[in-house]
């Protein structure tokens, strides 16, 4: 179902099934009253002690809530144990605010996310863009958004490292 709904979403590249349930974390934020899922949160545990909050989803009904806020929050609390640091890109303004008052860094683009880091640069340029461009559903999703909806998935990057870490 979550894929389906995503699918609509001109933010979000796309993630299959398959991505939802194996190897990752994902969390939901049900409505109580009515048992429907309201929202939902994906994690990618990448190479190199980076995890990806791949997706912050939220059906329009339930935005303007503060529920992005709280799935993001309830994850990290969960994630900052984890010794990771965390990535997540974004092409909406909500998400950038979300995020920013997450305490995530924001930069503008993936750039000046590796300017001046070689290690940054390998991590970004070999070993997220393989794992990443892996998924033959996503890369359908991304055309198919392009076109359907003129995306240009020109992102944003937010960094959250861990404590423990230089």
């Amino acid at each position: 179902m979550i894929t389906n709904l995503i699918g609509e979403s001109p933010h979000i590249t796309g993630y299959s099934a398959r991505e939802w349930t194996g190897g990752r974390d994902t969390f939901a934020f049900v409505d109580l009253d009515s048992g429907e899922l309201a929202g939902a949160l994906l994690v990618h545990h990448l190479w190199g002690r980076w995890s990806e909050i791949a997706v912050v989803y939220v059906r329009e009904e339930y935005r303007g809530r503060g529920i992005g806020r709280e799935m993001l929050q309830g994850a990290l609390r969960v994630l900052r144990t984890s010794e990771r640091h965390l990535l997540l890109f974004f092409c909406s303004p909500g998400m950038g605010r979300i995020a920013e008052r997450s305490g995530f860094q924001l930069l503008p683009n993936e750039a000046e996310f590796v300017r001046g880091s070689l290690r940054r640069k390998v991590f970004l340029t070999v070993l997220y863009k393989a794992q990443w461009l892996c998924s033959a559903y996503r890369l359908r999703e991304i055309r198919r958004k392009k076109r359907e909806f003129g995306c240009s998935f020109d992102f944003a990057v937010a960094v959250l490292r861990h404590e423990g870490s230089r």
